[in-house]
């Protein structure tokens, strides 16, 4: 008896494996995208909420003026936030009035705009911190601080 042996059929599991990852990488990598995004946004937000209330509180404290808690501020947010960002500083002199310091970053500033594939991009829209404060006390001059 002769025995013809059964021919092998070629080995699927490679077209398989392929079929898998064109199927998965896009979610990977949309999920990995928005993740880092929302992760650079979100230290962005920390930092410009950070800036508003240390200036809020400088020129509660201080005699510093608008131009000097801009410039204060500008520090904090470093050259990539501050570019094209907006400080808005209010308030008076007087003991018992309110201090506000409103700072207004564009998104594209603090991250690259991965997720715009998506639908969801951050061109035109601004990262916004208040920071409000009232004034207890006559102002210490900057001099009298460093005592």
């Amino acid at each position: 008896m002769n025995r013809t042996s059964p021919q092998r059929q070629p080995s699927r599991s490679g077209v398989i494996l392929s079929m898998e990852l064109v199927l998965v990488l896009p979610i990977f990598l949309l999920l990995l995208f928005a993740i880092v995004e929302f992760s650079l946004l979100s230290a962005a937000r920390t930092r410009i909420s950070d800036a508003a209330h240390v200036g809020a509180r400088r020129l509660c404290l201080s005699d510093t003026g608008p131009q000097g808690i801009r410039d204060e501020v500008k520090l904090m947010l470093g050259e990539k936030l501050y570019k094209d960002a907006t400080i808005e500083v209010a308030g008076s002199q007087k003991p018992g009035e309110r201090i506000n310091v409103r700072i207004l970053v564009p998104m594209k500033n603090a991250t690259p705009d991965l997720m715009w594939p998506t639908g969801f991009s951050v061109r035109g829209r601004m990262l916004v911190a208040d920071a409000s404060m009232v004034r207890e006390h006559d102002t210490i001059s900057v001099d009298q601080q460093r005592l």
